[in-house]
């Protein structure tokens, strides 16, 4: 998707962490579609642009897939206090 310079750190959320492969590999980029593919599912799900929620970032040895915070608040259940009687 798409990686925009302006964000600042600590408005997306690594969902996945890929190390690149040294020498290319074949299912490697496969894996990383697939990847984005269900995430950008999950955003259309809670009612969110992919391109706007959903971004890969490749980094020298590290490749992630990172969410919004709107779309991590939507993924993620708030948390709930509970007790076993």
């Amino acid at each position: 998707m798409s990686e925009d310079p302006k964000d600042t750190q600590g408005q997306w959320v690594t969902v996945s962490s890929f190390y690149r492969p040294e020498e290319p590999e074949a299912g490697f980029e496969d894996i990383l579609a697939c990847e984005e593919a269900r995430w950008a599912d999950t955003a259309r799900q809670a009612g969110l642009a992919p391109k706007e929620h959903v971004r890969v970032r490749r980094g020298e040895e590290e490749v992630t897939i990172e969410v919004s915070l709107a779309l991590d608040a939507a993924f993620t259940p708030v948390q709930t206090l509970w007790k076993a009687q």
